[in-house]
């Protein structure tokens, strides 16, 4: 009976033992696998982020280059009123001009008459 009690608990201590290590086994395998998935979770994300900032930088450069074109035709616009309006300007003084010498001239003949 004693070498039936004696191999009980032998295996008893082998299986304790084998537990141990297969658990320690797991862990540092499960370990390993969370960080396998952390690391392929990180490149995700930094892909995702070099993308979204690939994206952003060429929304930005859209947006800057119809900024820009847009600035570039309200001065254009602005100048041609500015024109137009020197021009009215010039007109209107030109005319005032000849307006003041006329009636100059007609007082002037109807004082000498």
């Amino acid at each position: 009976m004693d070498k039936g009690n004696g191999g009980g608990g032998g295996f008893f201590a082998g299986f304790l033992i084998g537990a141990v290590v297969g658990g320690a086994a797991a862990v540092l395998l499960a370990q390993q696998e969370t960080r396998d998935r952390l690391a392929g979770k990180a490149r995700e994300a930094s892909d995702f982020a070099m993308g979204a900032t690939d994206d952003l930088r060429g929304k930005f450069g859209d947006v800057t280059s119809q900024w820009q074109s847009s600035v570039s035709e309200l001065y254009e616009r602005g100048r041609q009123v500015v024109e137009s309006a020197r021009a009215n300007i010039d007109a209107a003084v030109a005319e005032g001009r000849e307006t003041a010498e006329q009636t100059g001239d007609d007082l002037q003949r109807k004082a000498e008459e």
